[in-house]
């Protein structure tokens, strides 16, 4: 699945009336970087920063993501639910 990690649409308001596109690549990686355990969480880590536009993602790797964006705020957590989403596709 392709992801781009530089270009998320993050809602403003709970109606989801409004976002913003944002490059949430470096924080992301970090946020993994700083609370995961393991080669694969490092992995993945220097895969999302050092990604360029849309990158190829493995499903495990789809389903860390996920797992990681459950420690995000709520309207992340949304977007990179919607990313994957539209990934499958």
């Amino acid at each position: 699945m392709k992801i781009d990690f530089e270009r998320v649409e993050v809602f403003t308001g709970i109606a989801k009336k409004q976002c913003v596109v944002e490059n949430i690549r470096e924080q992301f990686a970090d946020l993994i970087y700083n609370t995961g355990i393991g080669v694969a969480a490092h992995a993945l880590a220097l895969k999302i920063y050092n990604s360029d536009s849309e990158t190829e993602y493995t499903e495990e790797e789809c389903n860390m993501i996920l797992k990681f964006s459950e420690r995000c705020s709520p309207n992340v957590i949304d977007a990179i639910g919607k990313l994957l989403e539209q990934a499958e596709k």
